[in-house]
């Protein structure tokens, strides 16, 4: 019980100050338990730190898999999806742990955080493309596979989470306006 506070707490303090400025005497401070007793848990800040990822990761697939069903619905589970990057981040520190993470790890930890990333948004990839496999999509009379739908998908999460992260909301919201624009031109074509 006492590692999964520390991991909530520690999620939250990454979320809002980021690694570099977020001490382990916060966590300890916040869970209302001393220093040392994190020790009994994570060897470490870094160790803490990782321990987040795939408790993420899991998360945001079961998120994915979850709104991304595919068949008739799948223009209104697509739109849901993409309007759901800002409401997420605004509403979870789990979302802004996961978007910071993806977009700017710690240095030194880059490669332990990076290489789960890539299987992750390979599974994601598979989801999109799952969801549109079993939709009016692969029907499309350009004749794009499933797959090369999905990556255009993942195109457009790329787009929405650094805009959001880099641009600001206003900017967001044009992207995802264009964004939306274009699916439904793709879509209904």
């Amino acid at each position: 019980m006492t590692a999964a506070k520390i991991q909530k707490v520690a999620l939250e303090r990454f979320a809002k100050q980021g690694f570099a400025a977020t001490s382990l005497n916060e966590i300890a401070t916040d869970v209302g338990i001393k220093k040392p007793s994190i020790y009994a848990h994570f060897k470490n800040k870094d160790e803490l730190y990782l321990s987040l990822i795939p408790i993420m990761i899991d998360e945001e697939l079961g998120h994915a898999k979850t709104v991304l069903q595919g068949g008739e619905k799948i223009q209104q589970q697509l739109r849901h999806y993409f309007e759901s990057i800002e409401q997420r981040f605004d509403a979870s520190y789990g979302v802004q742990f996961w978007m910071n993470a993806l977009i700017s790890p710690p240095v030194h930890l880059y490669d332990q955080v990076i290489g789960p990333m890539h299987v992750f948004m390979a599974e994601l990839e598979q989801v999109f493309s799952q969801a549109i496999q079993h939709s009016s999509l692969v029907e499309h009379k350009y004749q794009l596979d499933s797959l090369a739908l999905a990556r255009v998908c993942m195109s457009f999460v790329d787009a929405l989470q650094s805009e959001l992260i880099y641009g600001g909301r206003e900017k967001f919201q044009l992207r995802l306006d264009a964004i939306l624009k274009a699916l439904n031109i793709l879509i209904s074509a």
